[in-house]
């Protein structure tokens, strides 16, 4: 049976795909993840870019939260209190996590400063998915 995964976000636009990414490829292929977003925005393009050179592709499609919220899944992450408001709400039987990171929707400065942080936030990322994939998730083969 695959593992679902949810990872919610206000907008789903920067660190809800690029984690979808990184448990896309840190998971066996029995598991499913989903990112969706109670509000959601277009990917933002410094997201794929930096996952684009590591050579994870990131998911462009938005979902919202009321197409999938009917889903029963195993875990949960979310990035924002208000996303983890309502999964604690609405959860059936998932367990549930929080990554309180600082959104990267209102990024601003220059282009260097702008892909610096979002660096700066794939890192954690990537660090949290790896750890998280190698406490609850099934390994790739």
């Amino acid at each position: 049976m695959a593992l679902k995964i949810l990872v919610l976000s206000t907008t789903n636009s920067t660190l809800g795909p690029m984690a979808q990414g990184f448990l896309d490829y840190y998971s066996s292929k029995k598991t499913q993840v989903i990112s969706a977003g109670l509000a959601p925005e277009p990917t933002h393009q410094m997201a794929v870019k930096v996952m684009d050179s590591l050579g994870i592709p990131v998911e462009r499609s938005r979902m919202n939260f009321n197409e999938i919220e009917d889903i029963s899944f195993d875990y949960i992450i979310t990035f924002s209190k208000k996303a983890n408001e309502i999964a604690v709400s609405k959860a059936k039987k998932a367990q549930i996590f929080h990554l309180d990171m600082n959104s990267l929707d209102e990024t601003s400065g220059t282009d260097k400063e702008i892909k610096k942080a979002f660096k700066s936030s794939r890192q954690e990322l990537q660090d949290y998915c790896m750890d998280f994939a190698e406490k609850y998730l099934q390994k790739k083969k």
